[in-house]
């Protein structure tokens, strides 16, 4: 009984890492994000001199923020205009 009530509690926790804290939907749709290089080879414009960021490609705005993808632990980040709420490009901490 004891065997059944550790593995319900090991399955639980896998679950809850696998769709909360990874979030593979969420996974998906920063994999689709274009990383910095990427984004600044599509629209040359938006290079500042800051060479961690870039400007909005659609306001043209410099307030561009970073936000982790699920939490504060969480190494992928995606980059959001403050001004338009446009996501940006992705980036990932070298801690990771």
């Amino acid at each position: 009984m004891q065997f059944l009530i550790g593995l319900g509690c090991f399955v639980a926790v896998l679950a809850f890492y696998y769709y909360v804290l990874y979030s593979p939907k969420q996974h998906d749709d920063w994999d689709k994000l274009p990383t910095l290089s990427e984004y600044l080879d599509k629209y040359p414009e938006c290079k500042i001199s800051d060479d961690e960021n870039a400007k909005c490609y659609s306001c043209g705005s410099d307030k561009v923020i970073f936000q982790p993808l699920t939490s504060h632990s969480d190494p992928r980040y995606k980059h959001i205009c403050l001004s338009c709420s446009k996501i940006l490009f992705k980036t990932k901490s070298i801690t990771s």
